[in-house]
């Protein structure tokens, strides 16, 4: 039998990244844990835990469960498949990859 799923591209060091996609959409959808809790039947806790606490790797079913309440679901995506970005956002990823120094200088100048 195999070990499970694993991450081929993604290291995390403390959560699980579809931790951080949760998140995302539960922001972008304004609602609040005591709706999220009615309509999925996941706790305030735990959805706490994912976000704020120690939950480092959720269960697949609970985070469907949420999502589906947020009207969205898990899915299964091509590894070929890539994101679009724009042009001009694609650019500046590659500047800021090829000279690290750009990139903090950046952030210094808005702090």
């Amino acid at each position: 039998m195999g070990k499970g799923f694993t991450y081929k591209s993604y290291s995390f060091v403390d959560k699980d990244p579809i931790i951080d996609e949760v998140r995302g959409v539960f922001n972008a959808s304004g609602a609040t844990y005591k709706s999220i809790e009615a309509d999925s039947g996941v706790t305030y806790q735990t959805m706490r835990n994912w976000f704020e606490g120690k939950t480092r790797r959720p269960q697949a079913a609970t985070l469907n469960a949420v999502l589906r309440a947020l009207g969205k679901k898990l899915g299964i995506v091509d590894i070929d498949a890539g994101v679009a970005v724009k042009k001009d956002v694609r650019e500046e990823l590659r500047r800021v990859f090829q000279n690290p120094k750009l990139y903090r200088n950046k952030v210094r100048r808005r702090g």
